[in-house]
C-alpha cells in the first residue's frame, strides 16, 4: 500500500510540478529559485563532512539559529547546509554565523531528492518541526543519511490527515530518530509509526531574545510614537481586523494619546485594516511610510514584530481570538510585555503551559479593549504579571544542548 501510495503521489507531483512553475514563477518565495528546485542547478557543495537542515519558514529559521551557531563552534570542520521553502526564511538563513550553504527547498518529486542527496551527500539531514517529504525522506534512507526531526510538533488536524496514508508514513520515518516538543506530540509520530521516538522539549523557549534600551529609543524615534503608551496587536489573522480596530477605538476613548502597531501575519489584511481605521476616524500609517501624526501603525514589512514588541507597553497575539490555533505569545512574554490574547491557542499549548496564570484571556473585542485599558492604566499590576511570565519562561529554557548532543553524536 506504501508503495502505491507514494507511486500516485509521484505521478500527481510530476504532472502538477510544470504548471505550477508556470504560475508561480514570480511569486516572492519562488522567483529566481525554479532552476534550483528542479535539480536542473546545482550549487557548490562545501568542503567539510554536510549536516543539511530544512526549516520551512522564517519562525524555523529563527529557532534554530542560535544552535546551528553553536554545533558550527563545537564541529568546526563541517559544513552547514540551510534550506527553506520561503524567501524571509533564506533571507534569514544567509545571516546566521556558520551556514555555509542557503538553499531553497528542492521540490519533492523522487528524482529531484535523489539528484541532491548525491550531489550533497549529507552526513545528517536535520529536519525541523513537520517538514514532512515523502521522497526526501525516502531518498535519504536509501542513502542511509541518518534523519533527525527536531523541535517534532504534529497538529491534531495534521495527525488526522497523516493517519490516512499511515502505510506511507510508517515506511517514510522507519529510518528517521524523532525528538518532539511534547508527550503528546510524541505520541503522534508513534500512532504514525515512527519506531525512535524521544520527548526533548521546544527549541523556541530558547530562542528569546533581550533588546538594549539604545534600540528601543531608535525604533521609537523611527515609527514616531514618541514617549506615547504602545499598544501592538502581533501576527493577527483573518477575521480578527474588525475586533482589533474596534478595541484600539474603545481604549483611545480612555487613553487618547495611546499609539497602536497592528502587524497582521498576511499583508491581504493591510486593505481591510485601512478601511476600518478610516471608518473609525483614526489616523494612519505604513511601517514603509510611517507618518508623525498617525495613531495606528500598520506594518507591511516582515521579520521586525519581534523588535517591535519591545517598545509596546501591552501587547495581543493574534490568531486566537478566531479558531486559528494561536501564533506564539513568548515573543512579547520575553521583552516583559503583559500579553493577551483569546481563547484559540490549540497550536500553541505548549506555550502556553509554561506561562499558564500570567497572561490576560479575552474573547471578543469588548474584553479586548478593557484588556487594553487596564494594562496601560495599572502598570505595576502587570508589571508584576509579565515578570512571573518571563521567570516561568526562564526556567523552561536549556533545551538546544540537548538538540546539539543529539545532532552531533
Amino acid at each position: 500500500m506504501a508503495t502505491l501510495i507514494l507511486g500516485i503521489y509521484n505521478i500527481l507531483a510530476n504532472i502538477l510540478v510544470w504548471p505550477f512553475c508556470i504560475f508561480f514563477n514570480n511569486h516572492s518565495n519562488f522567483k529566481n529559485t525554479l532552476m534550483q528546485r528542479l535539480a536542473l542547478k546545482l550549487p557548490v557543495v562545501p568542503h567539510g563532512e554536510l549536516i543539511w537542515f530544512h526549516a520551512s519558514s522564517l519562525g524555523e529559521v529563527n529557532a534554530i539559529s542560535t544552535l546551528i551557531e553553536i554545533v558550527k563552534s563545537k564541529q568546526p570542520d563541517c559544513s552547514i547546509c540551510l534550506s527553506s521553502m520561503t524567501a524571509t526564511g533564506r533571507k534569514a538563513a544567509s545571516m546566521i554565523k556558520g551556514v555555509d550553504l542557503v538553499l531553497p527547498m528542492p521540490f519533492d518529486l523522487s528524482w529531484i531528492m535523489r539528484r541532491y542527496i548525491e550531489h550533497l551527500q549529507p552526513k545528517v539531514l536535520v529536519i525541523v518541526e513537520t517538514e514532512i517529504w515523502p521522497n526526501l525522506l525516502m531518498q535519504a534512507k536509501k542513502a542511509k543519511v541518518k534523519t533527525l526531526f527536531i523541535n517534532a510538533r504534529v497538529s491534531p488536524k495534521s495527525f488526522n490527515r497523516y493517519k490516512m496514508i499511515k502505510s506511507l508514513m510508517t515506511n517514510i520515518l522507519d529510518n528517521a530518530r524523532i525528538l518532539a516538543v511534547s508527550a503528546e506530540d510524541a505520541g503522534r509520530y508513534a500512532a504514525l509509526g515512527a519506531k525512535q521516538v524521544e520527548v526533548f522539549g521546544n527549541l523556541k523557549f530558547d530562542n528569546m531574545q533581550t533588546i538594549n534600551p539604545d534600540k528601543k529609543i531608535h525604533i521609537r524615534r523611527m515609527l514616531y510614537c514618541g514617549d506615547r503608551p504602545v499598544f501592538i496587536a502581533g501576527s493577527t489573522r483573518e477575521g480578527e481586523e474588525r475586533f482589533v480596530i474596534e478595541a484600539i477605538r474603545d481604549a483611545r476613548t480612555r487613553i487618547p494619546r495611546m499609539f497602536s502597531i497592528v502587524a497582521p501575519r498576511h499583508p491581504q489584511s493591510i486593505p481591510l485594516f485601512i478601511d476600518l481605521a478610516k471608518s473609525f476616524g483614526i489616523t494612519w500609517a505604513l511601517r514603509t511610510k510611517p507618518a508623525q501624526d498617525a495613531d495606528l501603525l500598520l506594518v507591511d514589512t516582515m521579520g521586525e514584530l519581534s523588535d517591535f514588541y519591545a517598545v509596546a507597553q501591552a501587547a495581543f497575539v493574534g490568531g486566537s481570538l478566531v479558531p486559528a490555533g494561536g501564533q506564539n505569545i513568548l515573543e512579547p512574554i520575553a521583552r516583559n510585555v503583559p500579553t493577551i490574547h483569546g481563547p484559540h491557542m490549540e497550536n500553541f499549548l505548549w506555550a502556553l503551559d509554561v506561562v499558564k496564570g500570567h497572561t490576560i484571556v479575552v474573547k471578543d473585542a469588548v474584553e479586548l479593549g478593557r484588556a487594553i485599558v487596564d494594562v496601560l492604566t495599572e502598570p505595576q499590576r502587570y508589571r508584576e504579571m509579565s515578570k512571573s511570565a518571563g521567570e516561568s519562561l526562564l526556567q523552561a529554557q536549556g533545551i538546544s544542548m540537548r538538540y546539539i548532543s543529539a545532532i552531533l553524536k
